[in-house]
């Protein structure tokens, strides 16, 4: 009988022993693929795209007003957005659904650039529009 209750004991001392603590759980933060882009992406300048300093694939950024939304199925964009200021241009945006976009509307646009288009002018395939 003793034998038992020395088992039992020391079995209670081993499995208390063997028992690993548990880590705290924490949350980690996981920043999303739309706050990554914003936090990557650059200011797109005209005066680079036009002298080739802006690599196709770059994250970057462009705030402006929608001067255009384009409506022919022919032209790679879906609208044009133009900026002001030290160097004013204009770039055709697209991949991007139109519901919350109106003429005249100041917006930023994240995104990357896709090189020039066919007419010439600079493509950024928005993932976020502001």
């Amino acid at each position: 009988m003793k034998k038992l209750l020395y088992l039992g004991a020391l079995s209670v001392i081993l499995l208390t022993a063997c028992e690993e603590a548990k880590p705290a759980t924490e949350l980690i933060e996981v920043e999303s693929p739309q706050a990554e882009l914003k936090n990557e992406a650059i200011e797109l300048d005209i005066v680079d795209v036009n002298e080739n300093k802006v690599e196709v694939g770059t994250k970057v950024f462009s705030k402006g007003i929608v001067s255009r939304i384009v409506t022919e199925e022919s032209l790679e964009f879906e609208f044009v957005l133009t900026t002001e200021g030290e160097n004013p241009g204009m770039y055709g945006i697209d991949d991007y659904a139109l519901a919350d976009t109106k003429y005249g509307a100041e917006i930023t646009v994240y995104g990357t650039y896709e090189g020039l288009g066919s007419m010439g002018v600079p493509i950024i395939s928005a993932i976020v529009v502001e």
